[in-house]
Order: C-alpha cells, then structure tokens, then sequence
C-alpha cells in the first residue's frame, strides 16, 4: 500500500533574519527571562523587567559594590533615594514629565540604572518624544559603565539604524561587549551578524559559537537556529540527531516553528525513531499557535492513526499544551 505523504510535511520552518516568529518580544526583539533582576538597586528597573538575564560571578561582585556605594550615599543624602522612588511612581502614574524632572539629575550625576530607564524612554518614545540621539547619549552612559542590558540595546539601536560601515561596526561592538557577559539575547543577535556577514565577515563557525552561547543561556532563537543549522548542514556536518535535540529544546520553551519541525522529524523517523503519535502531537501545539502548515500536517497525521492511537495523541496534546505553549 502506498501512503501519499502531504506535501506540507516537506516544508522546513525556516529561520528568518534577526528574528523568530515564535519568540515572544515586547520590543521587537527575541527575549527571554533568566532569574530575577528585582533585586537590582532600588527599583530604577521598572523599564528592564522584561529583559532579564544571568548574572556572572563578577557581574554579581560589581553590583554588590555599586549597591553599597548607593546605600551609602541614600543614607548620607537621603533626597537621593527621594528622587530615585518619586521618579519611579510618577512614571507609574503616566506622568513622564514628572519622572524626566526626577530622574535626569540622576542620570547625569552618573546613575547607570537611571541612564539606562532614560535610554529606553527615549528610545522608544516611552513618555518623551522619540529621540534616538537622546537614546544614544543615556545608553552609551550606561553601557559604558557595563550595564549588559545598555551594551545590547545599544548594539541593537545601530543595528536598526541606516545600515552604514560605521554602525554595523558600532553593533557589533556593543553587541560583543553585552555577549561577553552572557547577555544571552545579545549571544544571538551577534550570532546573527556573524550568519548573516553584517558589517563582520561572514563566518559560519562563529555564528555556531555563539547560538551555542546564546542557547546555553536559554535563548530559543539560538535554540531554533542551531536546531537548522544542524538539519542542514549550514556551517556544521549534518546531525540529524543533534537537530532534534536543540528543535526538542525550543519546542519545549514554545517556539512554535521548533514545535512544527520538531513534528515533522517525528513523522519522517529523521534524527528520532518514526512517531507518528508525536508527531501529531507537536504539529498540533504548532497549529494551536496559529501555524497554518502544522495545522495541515496535524490534520494528514491525524487521519493516519488508529482510534486508540488518536486518543492518546488528543490526551497528550491536552497535557503539553499546558507545558510548552506560552
């Protein structure tokens, strides 16, 4: 008996340029939580919440100091820590104004946190005008000080600039700087300068060494990426196996195109035993994230089961889709 095989299943997800469709972002690019920053000093954090990152032993031994010298001078000068905390509930409050008074005398005694909120502010026009030299100016202050967080933001604000020499150039040293850190975002996006030849020379073993890094700080595009690469050949020998691994990887922390090729290595046996079940399985959560290809293949692989075999592939959709869909 022939099985005519759904031409869909053929279809690779490929990863797209400097982003991955299934990577949550609320700023436009792939981030991903690591740990707790809410203990960084005082709680000038309020714009980084969302971009959180592993902290290494050094990093941790620098802030404990600059978290005293801070105490300190809120203890000596207790209007300090006035202003840091008023300017924070008036941003809360939608009054920008009131936080720009507050904290730019802070930021311009030299508060990284604070450079850094400023930066933000204005490069995403968060309460002020939109100013990308003002974005500049606070998150060179504050990435010169070693703020991971501003080194990657600032790497990323040349990157979407007009793409000159000399702002590639800025992207990728600003970039490096944050992924030397283990500012795992960062990992990627320099991977991707690296895949791609942006103002570096293109270079397919450094873009692998650092999807690696990036994935071993949990970052899922790398994740994806190095799931591809291997699936392809791109850069490295073909591993089928060691593609199954990384698309099992970010399958798993809900990519949706991992969930999807994840699904399509089942069906075929490439790199696991065949799994028809599985397969059914990942392409389903795929489809439940609104690809149109996996809801296609869900539906081939669906038909292709036997009744007892259809419900426990319905049973195990139900139990992964509380795990590993976002």
């Amino acid at each position: 008996m022939i099985i005519k095989i759904n031409p869909s299943l053929l279809r690779r997800q490929e990863p797209s340029d400097f982003e991955i469709s299934s990577t949550t972002s609320v700023t436009g690019f792939p981030t991903q939580a690591f740990g707790n920053d809410s203990v960084f000093i005082l709680h000038a954090v309020y714009l980084r919440k969302n971009n959180r990152f592993l902290i290494n032993r050094t990093r941790k031994i620098n802030f404990l100091k600059t978290l005293f010298f801070l105490s300190l001078i809120c203890f000596l000068n207790p209007s300090y820590a006035d202003a840091r905390e008023d300017g924070l509930q008036a941003f809360k409050q939608g009054n920008y104004e009131l936080a720009l008074n507050f904290w730019t005398p802070l930021a311009e005694a030299g508060d990284r946190e604070i450079q850094y909120n400023l930066g933000v502010m204005y490069n995403d026009g968060r309460g002020v005008e939109k100013n990308i030299l003002f974005a500049i100016k606070w998150l060179t202050e504050a990435a010169n000080q070693n703020d991971a967080d501003a080194q990657f933001r600032l790497g990323k604000l040349y990157l979407n600039e007009k793409e000159t020499k000399e702002n590639l150039q800025q992207a990728e040293h600003w970039l490096r700087k944050a992924a030397l850190k283990n500012h795992a975002t960062a990992c990627y996006y320099l991977a991707q300068l690296y895949a791609h030849g942006k103002g570096v020379t293109k270079d397919n073993d450094l873009a692998l060494r650092w999807y690696y890094r990036g994935a071993e700080n949990n970052n899922i595009s790398s994740m994806y990426n190095l799931g591809y690469m291997h699936e392809v050949g791109q850069g490295v020998p073909k591993n089928l196996p060691e593609a199954f691994r990384w698309y099992d990887k970010a399958a798993r922390k809900g990519a949706a195109d991992a969930q999807a090729n994840l699904g399509r290595l089942y069906f075929k046996g490439q790199g696991v035993s065949r799994d028809k079940i599985m397969a059914f399985v990942w392409f389903k959560l795929a489809a439940l994230q609104k690809n149109k290809t996996a809801e296609n293949n869900a539906q081939f692989t669906f038909k292709q089961l036997n009744t007892k075999d259809q419900q426990q592939a319905l049973n195990l959709v139900s139990e992964y889709k509380e795990k590993f869909i976002p």
